[in-house]
């Protein structure tokens, strides 16, 4: 690749441009031809001169046209955003912008610029300034144009032509504006380049801080444009500078800044010896200068330094001037931008500003030359090297630092000079270092009166390329980027930038690219070369070619013009890697390269010829192979049968004759399979149609191994190709979905595809590995219903694979394909491939001994009749190693044989996790959403290393996900007593319409009993099952339901050991935290917690803490029941013998590899054995927790008022510890408080009783009624009665009076007092015949036939203030006076429902006389309340 000079932008109507600037070059003479005057050529004879005259005013006429810019300023921003024009007082601004994917110029601003009179432009620069923006994509935010005038002005602009500022910093005419930009340091003696800009008058040079500037101009941008929409005038302030006075050189035309540098010890020891003599003194550290070079007379060149840290280059009134001219200016801004500017009193507006003077800067030295006079210096981008032209037509470079001249170019009159830096492209071995990559210099110098541009290598190199250009061209060289970067903005910004450009007269704007490599040589140069013919090659690859051949041939030739080996390797590894060429094209290059190869090789002695050759052509060879083999499957893709085969009407019999089996074998293994894809119906995944992958994703699954000197000609059959190593799982399938399609689904292409395999050099492992994994992942498309053709090919297909495998790899190479399927998530699949590979092993080993077998036979023969000599060794060796071969395959046919049968257990199994619950069946909705629908995946090593409990835990998982009762799991179930069953465990989220759904996946289960023997031993599952919804609960702890089947599991658990050990398993692992939270919290707050509360510290919500407490009082129940050993009633007494003893967990034969972690059932029999009183003080206070959340109690603390220290510190520990616990002697405060509580929840349970139906239909009036009608009435409320007694709310409220008399007997409080408690409460609510049945449990019944005999006085007083007013006083007249006052005493609201018929409260009357002793001293007025009751009856 060589240097180029292209095309970049180009002005838009650049005629319009030249009439702006140049107005009378467009103002041609109107001639007159000579036939207007009359006058003919062939009269006068002079038509030859008159039309050499007219053709040399016309060139004359176009040479000055087209010099128009040779005479003007012109600077292109290095951004190429801003072009700008100046000639004399005008000035044209063009904005770059794209035309039909070309860029040009358009103006965008024209316009005089002179503010004065008579002042020209005589220089001008764009300076791009960066964004501050975090989202800026790293272009410039806008351009200023900065403009020297000849009266010594300074003035910026916008690019729409704002002027922004404009300062008189010197009264000379400006000679040059320079800047330059930050660039960091290359190395770590290097210095970074600070921003500048530098503006040089002709004995004076100022320069002003980049930082400054970029800050001053943004500011003023933002000022002109308030100032803009308000109307107003801005006033900017000045800009803060140094000057310095240039006057030891005679004429100054140019210069360059080399910013701050710091000499060298010697160099400042050679200075001031110089300077000072022997007895100057020497610093330590040499003072950082400020070097400056100019261009011009006396001498030619030169150099200026400026101490940093001397004397300021201001003086104290200057720096006064400037402080009175910023304020006046500040003032005069302010007023303007407020409104109120006016014109100072007393100024004259043509006075111009007052100038500071120039401090003197001396000059240091020179390269003197009395005739030589310097035209312009440019600085090179490493500001090391400098390139001057001058007015003998030489190019001089001066090296900055050393203050001489280097080399000297001659014959380049007027030229103009640039700099081109270039940097290496990294290459891959580069890549992995930390090295910077290399830097090139070229010097650009255009010749225009020769008309030709040249590019020379630096500093001693030589021209490297020359273009002939125009002769009135400008060549731009800015030498700076954008203004306003940083160290850190720096790397982050990186806009496109130019660094050296022609513009021709005719608007055409080039770039010049010089390629790294020119500036190398010898080897060096040859590499750099073939480097970039690699770019090329990339180039001519990414873009869109519709010609095969011509692309072809391109491809050839780059790849033969590079010169070195690993590098054509890396351009042929380009091709091959390319996603869009097609296969032949790259065979045909690959093929051409390897001819190419070979015949440069056979003419080079063999000894000779370079290793790296070889593994080329080595390269070529297997890549040549590679493409062959997918050329040709690619052929028999397209013609491979698109549909399956056909079901067959005997599958069981081809399948037996195919793979060596029985037809018994193959319908067993058929029927397994069929089941299997039968509940896997409706999850089929088919192939894309053809299958596509392109040539470069083919090759790139495969790396050449290394080649080795001794191979010298491998044919074809002995080329081996690897896979490569870090392809992954999805590539390494579409390699053998593309490699295999054709022939497992298609039979007309497996001998083909057989062959080319064999052919292809592929190892035979890896062909066996994608084989595998492409059946085993398209099981839902290749195992179908009596279809039996895939398995057929899988068969050829692996016993032709298995014959290009490597000889006596016959064990390890087997093991690998067991391998491959042990760890297979496909069972179906699975079991047909370990089927096949048992049948082509079986079939392979003998046809390998079977020139052994007839050669052993033949010596048989022979030695028929003589005796075989001991000491022959031939017989013996062969003997021995028979047996021993034949023992590694029997022992290969006793694993295949295993394999297959764990196979077909996994296929097994995998058919009932698949079963499932049809969709017309509704599931309860919070087991729906939490476990899920998606089945386990099984396989035989998932089996073996998941531990003795991976089966039961499996099904453990299915019977959680289906929702089947833990009675239907017994193997003794029957189904017409499950409903019932379920009722009795409380079990009320199973509709009646999935009872038979659930029953038949239940009736799979116990058909697969005798397979699994001790892995799904109903005892063992029903262990996992309550593992699996604790899980599952813990999970979600809101679906309580979870929890409750965990515990009815439980409860089926008939080993009182296993049992146990589940328990405080459950509770010490996902209940113990919560319960703590839940007394803590109640201890707290003193009552049920809110929602808000209990969701905050406990993470359930109300309802779902009040259902968790009470799983944690059966569950605890539940462990205490079974480490006292009392099973639960429903066992049988032969199973209540056979679990008492310690539970022995045992294994199917063909599982007894498992290994893995221990099973639930395991750890749950190791577990210790829990203490009983701590088990019942947990229990304790779990049931007023519970009655707590239930009745939604106040005013209760469960720690502090119930129990003392002792039981309080006793809690949440281990059920297996044995602290301190409270003994016998209870202290009455806690025992008193206790049975308050208890009364409480008595009341509180009595309360939800509902009123009696049949009382409400009582008249109230009715006192006195006849016997018939008593009876009558009598028998509806017994009737009502026995109707209410089986209403849930009655028996609900019983349950848990019932629960408080027994939580108090273990609370050792006084229970009698609380069961009369619960009676009064009960005839309270006027339910006299549940009061009836506890009044016989009351032990204390003297007190209780007081208390009954106040509500029978409160009943008699209510129906007397509702009986009518006459007959309310008949009753009263009628009774003793002593009881009629006793009855008016009596408020009949404290009682719940007073209305009570008459006789019911006739007999509860005479229960009170019967438990009132006759020495009591209310007995004598219930005497007279029986008799009152009879008077009233009359």
């Amino acid at each position: 690749m060589s240097c180029t000079l292209s095309i970049e932008a180009s002005i838009q109507n650049v005629s319009s441009v030249r009439k702006f600037l140049f107005p009378s070059l467009l103002e041609e003479p109107v001639t007159k031809s000579p036939a207007d005057d009359g006058w003919e050529e062939d009269d006068w004879g002079w038509g030859e001169e008159f039309t050499e005259e007219t053709q040399q005013q016309k060139k004359k006429k176009e040479e000055e046209a087209n010099s128009w810019m040779e005479d003007c300023c012109i600077s292109l921003s290095p951004t190429n955003d801003l072009l700008a024009l100046a000639f004399e007082d005008r000035a044209v601004f063009l904005s770059h912008k794209w035309d039909s994917d070309k860029l040009k110029f358009q103006m965008s601003w024209k316009g005089p610029v002179n503010l004065e009179e008579g002042e020209c432009v005589t220089s001008i620069m764009c300076i791009p300034l960066a964004s501050l923006k975090r989202s800026s994509t790293g272009g410039p935010d806008w351009t200023c144009v900065v403009m020297g005038f000849t009266s010594g002005y300074i003035r910026m602009y916008t690019e729409n032509g704002n002027l922004l500022l404009s300062q008189l910093l010197h009264e000379d005419p400006v000679l040059k504006v320079k800047c330059s930009t930050y660039q960091p340091r290359r190395h770590a003696g290097a210095s970074e380049q600070l921003e500048e800009l530098t503006i040089l008058y002709p004995n004076a040079l100022v320069t002003i801080d980049g930082f400054s500037l970029y800050q001053s101009l943004r500011a003023c941008r933002n000022q002109v444009a308030r100032a803009a929409a308000g109307g107003s005038d801005v006033q900017p302030p000045p800009l803060a500078y140094k000057k310095w006075g240039l006057g030891d050189q005679g004429n100054m035309v140019d210069h360059v800044s080399c910013g701050v540098v710091t000499p060298s010890l010697f160099d400042q020891l050679q200075t001031a010896s110089i300077l000072g003599g022997y007895g100057a003194t020497i610093t330590q550290n040499p003072p950082p200068a400020a070097r400056y070079i100019t261009s011009g007379t006396n001498p030619y060149v030169a150099f200026f330094f400026a101490v940093e840290g001397t004397a300021p280059p201001i003086i104290s009134e200057v720096a006064a001037a400037v402080a009175s001219k910023l304020k006046s200016a500040l003032i005069s801004g302010v007023g303007g931008w407020l409104g109120w500017k006016g014109k100072p009193q007393g100024e004259d507006p043509k006075q111009k500003p007052k100038v500071e003077p120039a401090t003197p800067l001396p000059l240091r030295f020179g390269l003197p030359d009395l005739r030589r006079h310097g035209d312009s210096i440019v600085l090179s981008p490493g500001r090391q090297l400098a390139a001057t032209t001058d007015s003998f037509g030489r190019v001089i470079l001066i090296d900055t630092d050393k203050g001489v001249a280097i080399r000297v170019w001659k014959g380049y009159r007027d030229a103009q000079v640039g700099w081109v830096k270039v940097t290496e492209d990294k290459d891959r071995d580069a890549m992995a270092t930390d090295m910077p990559p290399r830097e090139a210099l070229f010097l650009i110098i255009y010749a225009p009166r020769r008309g030709i541009l040249e590019v020379w290598a630096m500093q001693q190199g030589p021209r490297v390329a020359a273009f002939n250009v125009g002769k009135q061209c400008r060549l731009l060289c800015p030498g700076y980027t954008m203004m306003g970067l940083n160290n850190v903005t720096f790397y982050s910004n990186k806009p496109h930038t130019y660094q050296c450009c022609l513009v021709e007269p005719s608007g055409v704007v080039k770039i010049i690219n010089v390629p790294f490599h020119l500036i190398l040589s010898g080897a060096n140069s040859k590499r750099a070369r073939d480097l970039h013919l690699l770019k090329k090659l990339s180039t001519i690859l990414s873009t869109p070619s519709s010609h095969e051949g011509a692309l072809e041939k391109q491809l050839v030739d780059i790849i033969s013009d590079i010169k070195i080996v690993a590098l054509k390797r890396q351009g042929l590894e380009k091709i091959l890697s390319h996603k869009i060429l097609p296969a032949e094209l790259m065979h045909h290059v690959i093929r051409t390269v390897k001819n190419n190869i070979q015949q440069a090789l056979e003419k080079e002695d063999p000894d000779s010829i370079a290793p790296e050759s070889r593994g080329l052509l080595h390269f070529c060879k297997v890549q040549e192979l590679l493409l062959d083999v997918y050329i040709t499957i690619s052929q028999l893709n397209k013609q491979a049968t698109q549909a399956m085969g056909m079901a067959e009407n005997n599958p069981e019999q081809t399948l037996a004759a195919t793979l060596s089996v029985s037809v018994s074998e193959a319908l067993q293994y058929l029927s397994a399979v069929d089941d299997f894809m039968r509940e896997s119906a409706g999850n089929r995944v088919h192939f894309k149609d053809p299958i596509h992958m392109t040539p470069a994703a083919f090759l790139s699954c495969f790396i050449c191994p290394s080649h080795h000197a001794d191979d010298n000609a491998p044919t074809v059959s002995s080329l081996k190709v690897l896979m490569s190593s870090d392809i992954d799982e999805q590539l390494s399938l579409k390699l053998g979905t593309f490699l295999f399609k054709c022939g497992l689904t298609g039979g007309d292409s497996i001998s083909a595809l057989c062959t080319c395999l064999e052919g292809s050099g592929i190892p035979a492992a890896d062909l066996m590995s994608l084989l595998l994994r492409v059946w085993l992942s398209s099981e839902t498309e290749l195992i179908r219903p009596r279809d039996v053709s895939p398995v057929s090919n899988l068969h050829c297909l692996l016993a032709s694979i298995t014959r290009t495998a490597e000889p006596n790899t016959a064990s390890p190479w087997w093991q690998s394909v067991r391998d491959i399927c042990t760890a297979a998530e496909a069972p179906a699949s699975a079991l047909m491939a370990a089927v096949a590979a048992r049948s082509v092993a079986a079939s392979v080993v003998p046809n390998n001994r079977s020139g052994n077998k007839e050669q052993e036979s033949q010596e048989d023969k022979d030695t028929d009749q003589e005796a075989i000599s001991l000491s022959s060794p031939t017989p013996s060796t062969t003997s021995t190693d028979t047996m021993e071969e034949w023992e590694t395959v029997a022992m290969d046919t006793e694993h295949w044989n295993l394999l297959v049968r764990q196979l077909e257990d996994v296929v097994v199994l995998s058919t009932l996790l698949r079963s499932k619950v049809r969709d017309s069946v509704d599931r309860p909705p919070s087991y729906a959403e939490t476990m899920g629908k998606e089945h386990k995946v099984v396989s035989v090593k998932g089996l073996l290393e998941g531990g003795s409990g991976s089966i039961a835990a499996l099904v453990a998982n299915w019977v959680a996900r289906t929702g089947i009762l833990p009675s239907m799991l017994s193997v003794s179930h029957h189904a017409e007593g499950e409903e019932e069953e379920a009722m009795e465990l409380g079990t009320d989220v199973t509709s009646e319409a999935a009872l038979p759904e659930l029953e038949r996946l239940a009736g799979r289960y116990r058909s697969h009993l005798e397979r699994f023997p001790y892995s799904l031993d109903p005892e063992v599952l029903h262990a996992h099952c309550t593992w699996e919804y604790v899980v599952q609960w813990n999970k979600d702890p809101e679906v309580v339901a979870l929890l409750e089947r965990s515990i009815e599991h439980l409860k089926f658990v008939g080993n009182p050991y296993l049992q146990h050990g589940l328990g405080c398993m459950m509770w010490h692992t996902f209940m113990v935290k919560r319960f703590s939270a839940s007394a803590f919290l109640m201890e707290k707050v003193g009552k049920a917690p809110k929602d808000r509360l209990c969701r905050k510290d406990v993470g359930l919500s109300d309802a779902a803490l009040t259902n968790f407490l009470g799983q944690c009082n059966i569950l605890l129940q539940v462990i205490l029941e079974a480490e006292v050993e009392s099973p639960y009633p429903f066992f049988s007494s032969q199973a209540e013998v056979e679990s008492s003893h310690v539970p022995v967990f045992d294994i199917e034969d063909l599982w007894q590899a498992t290994q893995g972690p221990t099973s639930i059932a395991e750890l749950a029999a190791e577990q210790r054995v829990s203490n009983y009183q701590l088990l019942q003080h947990h229990m304790k206070l779990s049931s007023i927790m519970h009655a707590v959340m239930v009745f939604s109690l106040r005013t209760v603390k469960p720690l502090s008022y119930y129990f003392d220290t002792k039981g309080k510190n006793a809690f949440f520990k281990d059920l297996h510890s044995y602290p301190l616990l409270p003994g016998s002697d209870i202290d009455i405060a806690i025992t008193s408080a206790r049975q308050q509580f208890l009364c409480r929840i008595v009341s509180a349970a009595v309360g939800t009783l509902p009123t009696p139906p049949a009382y409400l239909s009582m008249d109230d009036g009715a006192v006195a009624m006849e016997t018939d009608k008593e009876k009558e009435l009598l028998q509806s409320d017994l009737d009502a009665y026995q109707t209410m007694s089986d209403n849930k709310v009655v028996l609900e409220a019983c349950t848990w009076a019932d629960r408080m008399l027994e939580l108090g007997q273990r609370l050792e409080v006084d229970v009698d007092v609380v069961r009369r408690h619960y009676c009064n409460e009960l005839y309270g609510r006027g339910y006299d015949y549940l009061g009836q049945e506890v009044l016989n449990s009351v032990n204390e019944r003297c007190q209780l036939g007081c208390d009954l005999l106040l509500l029978v006085g409160k009943r008699l007083s209510h129906l007397m203030s509702t009986a009518e007013p006459k007959r309310s006083v008949q009753l009263l007249s009628r009774l003793p006076p002593t009881l009629s006052t006793w009855l008016k005493q009596q408020s009949p609201s404290d009682v719940h429902f007073p209305d009570v018929p008459l006789l019911l409260t006739a007999q509860l009357l005479s229960q009170v006389v019967s438990l009132l002793p006759e020495t009591h001293g209310q007995y004598s007025l219930a005497i007279q309340l029986v008799e009152s009751i009879d008077i009233m009856r009359d």
